[in-house]
């Protein structure tokens, strides 16, 4: 019985496996259009210097304060003809923050779409404050 049990885990291992293999096979051969390439920090160094851009701190600092937020982490990436960086930031709440930054102009040109605040409680939605 022990030894039945090892083989079959052993398959399920393979399958699984196999399965992941294929699937990252799969995700290869398709063209990524949703995030530019982005650089290592020394190709970040030469292209600051060479195209007159902003800092990776500076940007990570701006972000920080106009999104009343801790800066964590910067990355130049290429867009084309364009240099942007993408910043994540940690708000108070313990929610993370992705934005872009034209790395040229320091400008914020991409901004997460808020969602709507719940109510606390159920009586809050439906019934209107209490007055005295």
């Amino acid at each position: 019985m022990a030894a039945l049990a090892t083989v079959s885990r052993a398959a399920v291992v393979c399958l699984a496996m196999t399965g992941a293999g294929a699937r990252a096979a799969e995700a290869e051969s398709r063209p990524s259009a949703a995030k530019p390439p982005c650089l290592n920090a020394a190709d970040t160094r030469e292209q600051v210097k060479a195209h007159k851009l902003l800092e990776p701190y500076a940007a990570l600092k701006t972000a920080a304060q106009q999104r009343k937020a801790e800066a964590l982490s910067a990355k130049l990436c290429v867009n084309g003809d364009d240099f942007l960086y993408e910043i994540t930031l940690l708000h108070r709440d313990g929610r993370l923050i992705h934005v872009q930054m034209e790395a040229g102009t320091g400008k914020l040109i991409a901004r997460p779409p808020r969602e709507p605040r719940e109510p606390r409680d159920a009586h809050e939605a439906h019934e209107p404050p209490i007055k005295n």
